[in-house]
């Protein structure tokens, strides 16, 4: 009959101590007895923050996917009508309802703009003049649209003729670095110089397009001036 196997008083200690993963795992699950009600306290709150996190991004697509429609909407019935006064009172409470509900969307924010060009068609200046600003700041960060409400406020400044605050926009698009409608705000400027100061300084605008700007439209309104 063979020999038991005798184990070393040292192997048998070796054998009888944790190891580190064992020894980290009772610490872990004594610390998750002490603490129970933290622990499930704190797991409440990180699934209470991912489900409001949830329902707010839905409610911000649900909010825009509707402010979209109502846009859609509401310049559908507004082309139908052919007349730019008659039409602007048909869609004038709509737009008001869009901007209401909806500010902050994208559909929100380029309702201004599309009301405002409304306002303006139906020579309701000084209400155009009111959205355009308002979306101004909306789009400060878009450089594209940001140019195209400069040149509108400007023309609906000189529309209600205020020649210096039209001067103001006309000169930060010519300003601007890779800004849209650089000729025509030149040309504009030229306008205003015509009737504030005199034609020595409207040819200066005036030539500047003809030099810089030999495809422009507005070359030959140009040289027809200085000529």
């Amino acid at each position: 009959m063979a020999k038991q196997q005798r184990v070393s008083n040292d192997r048998r200690r070796e054998l009888e101590e944790l190891d580190p993963f064992q020894e980290t795992l009772l610490k872990v699950l004594d610390y998750g007895k002490t603490y129970k009600k933290q622990l499930l306290f704190m797991a409440f709150c990180f699934v209470a923050v991912i489900v409001i996190f949830s329902v707010v991004i839905f409610n911000i697509k649900s909010s825009g996917n509707k402010a979209s429609l109502l846009l859609n909407e509401t310049l559908t019935k507004y082309n139908k009508a052919k007349d730019p006064k008659k039409a602007y009172l048909e869609v004038k409470n709509d737009f008001s309802k869009l901007l209401e509900d909806y500010p902050n969307t994208s559909a929100g924010k380029m309702a201004k703009i599309k009301f405002a060009k409304i306002c303006y068609d139906a020579s309701d200046f000084q209400k155009a003049y009111e959205f355009y600003k308002e979306a101004l700041s909306d789009f400060k960060n878009d450089a594209t649209v940001e140019s195209l409400i400069l040149s509108a406020l400007g023309r609906t400044c000189l529309a209600l003729e205020n020649f210096k605050e039209a001067e103001v926009y006309f000169e930060k698009i010519t300003k601007k670095e890779g800004a849209l409608l650089k000729d025509e705000a030149l040309f504009n400027l030229g306008m205003i110089a015509e009737k504030t100061e005199g034609n020595n300084v409207s040819n200066g605008f005036y030539k500047k397009i003809v030099a810089e700007y030999p495809d422009s439209m507005y070359k030959a309104l140009a040289q027809s001036k200085l000529e």
